[in-house]
């Protein structure tokens, strides 16, 4: 039931918020589509702050009719992100972000996970953000293949390190299949062996997923 969401929002902006981020959706709708973007134009009409949208932006396309339709020109990423990691710069300019440089934000991503999550959850994220990207690269589906069955940290470790080689990075760049080979068990972690791998290892993506 929605029927208070402009009493909440013109409460919200009397107690001194600044801006106001609009889930078009109510805690029973949950993530089911649709987002009510029509309601987040409601709610812009009781307030004077900024009002941003978010719900159901998964591409460009649903980005502009979300704006029509809400009258917002700030927009809220959830789920698309984690998706489309380029979904905001596609949006913005154009293009998009390839596989390519997706591969070394998951090794980047796997670092914090470790440092984060218990060691028997680990593979599980990795595998739960790999889940959204198929949706958008190819790639990530056989990405997801690859590692489905593997639960050892040491294995996933392993098989990143080898998916951002200088050579697996060249030959996906170059459109070729991309399929690093499975560790064993235990298996041998490789170090870092190029600039590009050190770089990776280093430092983290801006943006925490």
């Amino acid at each position: 039931d929605d029927r208070r969401a402009e009493e909440c929002a013109q409460a919200m902006a009397d107690s001194g918020a600044d801006e106001l981020v609009v889930h078009a959706r109510t805690k029973a709708d949950g993530y089911r589509p649709p987002a009510y973007w029509e309601r987040i134009a409601q709610v812009r009409q009781v307030v004077r702050i900024p009002v941003v949208a978010n719900g159901e932006i998964w591409t460009v396309a649903d980005a502009l009719r979300c704006r029509e339709v809400s009258g917002c020109d700030a927009l809220m990423i959830g789920r698309g992100m984690v998706t489309d990691p380029g979904l905001a710069l596609a949006i913005r300019h154009g293009g998009s972000v390839p596989w390519v440089e997706i591969l070394p934000l998951l090794l980047a991503y796997w670092q914090q996970i470790s440092v984060r999550v218990a060691p028997r959850h680990r593979s599980g994220r990795l595998k739960q953000w790999l889940n959204y990207l198929r949706k958008r690269y190819p790639e990530a589906q056989c990405a997801f293949d690859e590692v489905r069955t593997l639960h050892e940290p040491s294995q996933i470790e392993a098989w990143l390190l080898q998916a951002v080689s200088p050579a697996c990075l060249s030959a996906t760049a170059g459109g070729g299949a991309f399929s690093p080979s499975r560790p064993e068990a235990g298996g041998h972690i490789p170090a870092a062996a190029s600039r590009m791998d050190a770089l990776v290892l280093t430092s983290g993506p801006s943006t925490d997923l």
